[in-house]
Order: structure tokens, then C-alpha cells, then sequence
């Protein structure tokens, strides 16, 4: 009895010892130091430089799925930053946790130029307040969003160990469900050092594709159809600190070019309860509610990796009463396939530079093959 323990106890190591190592993990803490752009003029009495820290566990792709080689074994991973925000009291502190993938564009055996991109959320200790913080009008609420960007260089002098330098830029916003919401914008120079304490997985590099999960492109000439809905809350100003709803929809059709890439149209159709009173200021004359509904047409774009892709969309609104945005919009998402049509998606909207809104929806897709 004590000997089959003593087996299955070692197996059970050996075991968890195999998916440690096919994990691939890294190990990376990483310091930044860099500032905050006044991109308002309200911002520029926080001009000051600062120090901001990382840590990072993430996984190295070896080509286990099909995706991954065709992106040139990204890493994927999860970050932890904070810094205190410049030098005065109303800054505060902030902290983000953001998963990330990391593409390689230039690759070699001991050096690599990548670039990293981060989505997750934000905790700012300090933001505005009528009576208590009234002159740091930049974020009207604790928790933001946290968007990561950064290109770097990599230097790997040993199996184990990796030096890498780079430049970045942390925003933090809200997406206007609270206002005031300019926004934080922080560029910094970028360093670290990252780890391994298993041997690094060789890559896999078969002749023929690997086989496909039922989420990757199977190369068959097809229309894509999708049909989805987002729903948020919005403020869009702090004269009354109203929260106001608003339902969007689209209807899109793109096509796969290559493995990677989709391009196609969109429909979209919004409804947003803040235009009541930004046309009641200026348009006194009765209407219907119905008024208020945008149409608009979009070009779509997206960047696939397996269940998981990035949209970016830009149009312009063909209807709607309220014009005080002007005629274009951009939009930005992750959309994620919960099973193999439905899908969930995180959609931030904008006009110029300003957002508008972030929203959550879920959606489905269809297919029309064709030869």
C-alpha cells in the first residue's frame, strides 16, 4: 500500500512537473520612468516625471496551435503596474492589471523586436471631486480602463535569461460612465529582465498545418455574417450627473484574407440618451424619439488569433438629429467566441479623439461558403 502511494505521489509530481514546463512560463519585473501629457491645458499644472513599476508572468508560444506560427510564437501573458502619478497630492497612486500578447516583428536565435499590446482595468486612488480634488478634471471615477502599448528590443544572452529595453505608453479612462474623463496618458522609457526557470520548449515546425481547433480558419472561401448588440452607461458632462443608456447594434459581412486578417462592411445602429439633451439646447422644435436613432456604414478590419480577435471599424453616421459629434466614428473591440458562432465583445467608441462610450454585447455569427 505505501508503495503504490509513493507511485502515485512521484507520478503526480512528474506530471505536474511536464505541464510547468509546457507552460513556458517568464518571469519579468520592469521599471519605467517617464510623465503625464497635459493633452488639455487644465493638465498642465501636473507636468512632472516619475518612475512606474511592473510584473509580468507570461507564457511563451511554441506553436502549439496554428495561430501561434503564424504569428511568429507571440507571448501571451498577464501584467501588474503601478506608479504614483507625478509629484502632486491630487495624482494619487494607480494600479492596473492587464492580460497581453507580445508579436515579434523581427526574430532571431538571441535577439527580437516585438511589440506588446494590453487591455485590463485600472484602480486610480485619487479623482475628481467637486469640493475635495476640484482641479484634477481628468478622471471622475476609481475604476478605468488600462490600454498598454509598447515597442521593444530583446536581448537574450543566456537560455534563461532575457534583457529587454523599449518604449511605452499606459492610458487609463473610463470611457465617459463618468465624467469629467480626459483621460491619462503616460509615456515612459521601459526596462526589464525576464526569467525562465525551466528549459524553453522548442518551437514545433511541421511541414503540414497542425490540427485546427474549431475556432482557427480552415482556408475555405466563405462569408462571414456577424449580428451582435452592445449595451452602455454614459454621463457627458457634470452639469447634472445624469447617467444615460445606450443600445448600439450591427450587421457585418467581412471575408478572410489569409489566416489572419478580415476585411468587410458594417451596418451599425445606435440609440444613445444623452442626444435628448444636447439637441433640447439646441433644436427647440418637437420631434420623435425615433430621431434620435444613428444609422451609420463602416469599413471593418480584424486581426484573428484562434477564438479571440481585435476589431477596429471606422465610419459615418448617415441620420440621427444630434449632429454636435460630426458625421464620423471610430470603433475599437475584442471579440471572444464563447462556442463556435456565439461571441461576446468589448467595444470602445469614439468621435475624433473623445470617447464615447464603452460597452459590453454578445453577438452571433454565420457562415456562407462558397467555391
Amino acid at each position: 500500500m505505501g508503495a503504490l502511494l509513493l507511485l502515485i505521489f512521484t507520478n503526480n509530481l512528474n506530471a505536474q512537473k511536464q505541464r510547468f514546463q509546457a507552460a513556458n512560463l517568464l518571469f519579468e519585473p520592469r521599471v519605467n520612468y517617464g510623465f503625464l501629457i497635459a493633452h488639455h491645458i487644465e493638465m498642465e499644472i501636473y507636468n512632472s516625471h516619475f518612475p512606474s513599476f511592473e510584473f509580468s508572468i507570461a507564457r511563451a508560444t511554441y506553436g502549439k496551435q496554428q495561430w501561434e506560427a503564424l504569428y511568429n510564437y507571440p507571448v501571451t501573458g498577464l501584467t501588474y503596474w503601478t506608479a504614483w502619478l507625478g509629484n502632486s497630492p491630487d495624482l494619487g497612486q494607480a494600479h492596473a492589471i492587464f492580460p497581453f500578447i507580445r508579436f515579434p516583428w523581427i526574430k532571431s536565435n538571441n535577439t527580437e523586436l516585438s511589440f506588446r499590446l494590453g487591455a485590463g482595468v485600472a484602480y486610480l486612488t485619487k479623482y475628481f471631486d467637486r469640493l475635495d480634488n476640484y482641479k484634477y478634471n481628468a478622471i471622475g471615477s476609481h475604476l478605468n480602463a488600462a490600454i498598454n502599448l509598447m515597442v521593444e528590443y530583446r536581448w537574450k544572452p543566456l537560455n534563461y535569461l532575457q534583457l529587454s529595453a523599449g518604449v511605452q505608453l499606459m492610458h487609463f479612462s473610463n470611457g465617459s460612465t463618468k465624467t469629467p474623463n480626459f483621460g491619462l496618458n503616460v509615456p515612459s522609457l521601459s526596462g526589464g529582465v525576464a526569467f525562465r526557470i525551466n528549459k524553453e520548449n522548442s518551437y514545433i515546425r511541421r511541414r503540414a498545418r497542425p490540427d485546427l481547433t474549431m475556432f482557427e480558419f480552415d482556408g475555405k472561401k466563405f462569408l462571414e455574417m456577424k449580428i451582435g448588440t452592445t449595451f452602455a452607461i454614459k454621463q457627458i458632462g457634470d452639469i447634472d450627473g445624469a447617467r444615460y443608456s445606450v443600445y448600439a447594434g450591427f450587421l457585418s459581412a467581412t471575408k478572410n484574407i489569409g489566416y489572419k486578417h478580415k476585411l468587410g462592411l458594417c451596418f451599425d445602429l445606435s440609440w444613445d440618451g444623452s442626444d435628448a439633451l444636447l439637441v433640447n439646447k439646441t433644436d427647440p422644435e418637437p420631434y420623435k424619439q425615433s430621431a434620435l436613432t444613428k444609422p451609420g456604414f463602416s469599413a471593418a478590419y480584424e486581426l484573428v488569433l484562434a477564438r479571440m480577435s481585435f476589431a477596429f471599424n471606422l465610419g459615418f453616421y448617415v441620420g440621427g438629429k444630434d449632429k454636435s459629434e460630426g458625421l464620423t466614428y471610430y470603433k475599437a473591440g475584442i471579440n471572444y467566441l464563447i462556442t463556435k458562432n456565439l461571441f461576446a465583445n468589448l467595444t470602445l467608441k469614439t468621435h475624433y479623439a473623445r470617447a464615447d462610450f464603452v460597452g459590453l454585447g454578445l453577438g452571433y455569427r454565420f457562415r456562407w461558403i462558397y467555391y
